[in-house]
């Protein structure tokens, strides 16, 4: 493929066919980028033009049919990578690597505003499918690696359990900040602060070699990247694989801890939950924990759930207090409901929440 002569617009480029062709068109779509990018910012570079990609947790045999495209096919030179096309309109694409088979990694060039609600309608209403929700532990797991260094960070709470106050009056908070290349130690108190008592939602990573960025990225908490910006194209995809595979990896040991212990998983909360709240959010099996259960036992600060994650149907087991929760996966029930209640449930509480089982810190 010719990128020389390539449309600017990612969303008439011509379909790849390869591997080799997709890092040559997401390389060229990146070649005036750093010019547009505010130093030390990246808040004005044009969304059409970045790279998109979303971590999946699939428990099916195959990788399920995206709404409105066409089957995946293979593509010419990797068998692990799958292509998508959309219906009527061959330019507009989905690829998707699923070498992990459990955890795959979908890339997309089309506009954010766009793909980010097909993304959560495909996984919402597929069965056995599921985001990867990374802890506050992975969004930050860049620091110390040889040139990457955080430049922002976004955060949030959204205390969905409240029943005292309604609507606008709802305690939330939701902000990004962006460091930029200038000085910014008189914030960084007030930084720290917000960090401890709010949730990480997502985490702006650069890498520099010499003075000059070869990426610029975002990460969040649900498993999405964006790529602004990257020098080679090999070298953010690899960092993605890496992450894609620490989550397998920790997928793998949960299960296998939960397979040979009669133990559940033990969450702990940095900030209290409404435990008396919790039990309507649950009920109607519509909020965004996924979870459909019944309070079985209550006492005043302990309450126990029984009921289904509907990620997959499989019965879960929730023992809730205020600081804590224990949470039991019997069977062969995926056990990605653990990091999601952390990352969900760290939002509804803000703070951050950790993952133990039988004192193993898991998800790290």
């Amino acid at each position: 493929m010719n990128i020389d002569n390539l449309e600017k617009n990612s969303s008439i480029m011509a379909a790849p066919t390869s591997l080799r062709d997709f890092k040559d068109l997401v390389q060229a779509s990146f070649s005036n980028t750093l010019d547009e990018l505010d130093e030390g910012d990246g808040a004005f570079f044009d969304y059409s033009k970045s790279l998109k990609v979303y971590l999946i947790e699939n428990n099916n045999e195959r990788v399920p049919i995206f709404p409105g495209f066409t089957e995946w096919k293979c593509l010419d030179d990797a068998n692990n990578w799958l292509i998508s096309h959309k219906e009527n309109d061959p330019h507009k694409y989905l690829l998707y690597d699923n070498s992990l088979q459990r955890v795959g990694v979908l890339y997309t060039m089309l506009k954010v505003t766009g793909i980010d609600k097909q993304i959560n309608y495909w996984i919402e209403h597929t069965p056995n499918l599921d985001h990867c929700w990374l802890s506050r532990k992975q969004l930050l797991s860049f620091s110390g690696r040889e040139g990457w260094e955080e430049k922002g960070i976004g955060l949030r709470y959204r205390n969905v359990l409240e029943e005292k106050n309604k609507g606008e009056d709802r305690s939330t908070i939701s902000l990004k900040a962006w460091y930029g290349s200038g000085n910014v130690s008189d914030w960084k108190s007030g930084l720290d602060l917000l960090r401890e008592k709010a949730t990480i939602s997502s985490v702006r990573w650069r890498k520099s070699i010499d003075g000059d960025t070869k990426v610029s990225s975002e990460w969040y908490n649900y498993g999405k990247v964006t790529v602004s910006f990257a020098d080679d194209v090999e070298d953010i995809m690899q960092s993605i694989t890496i992450m894609a595979q620490r989550y397998y990896d920790s997928l793998t040991e949960a299960t296998k801890l939960r397979d040979n212990s009669l133990s559940g998983f033990e969450l702990n909360f940095t900030k209290p939950v409404d435990i008396n709240a919790f039990s309507d959010f649950v009920a109607g099996g519509k909020s965004s924990l996924k979870l459909w259960m019944i309070e079985v036992e209550s006492e005043p600060d302990l309450k126990r759930f029984r009921g289904v994650d509907m990620h997959t149907w499989d019965l879960v087991y929730l023992d809730l207090a205020s600081d804590y929760a224990y949470l039991s996966i019997p069977g062969n029930g995926c056990v990605n409901a653990a990091p999601r209640i952390a990352v969900i449930q760290g939002e509804n509480t803000a703070g951050d929440t950790s993952i133990l089982f039988n004192g193993v810190d898991l998800f790290d």
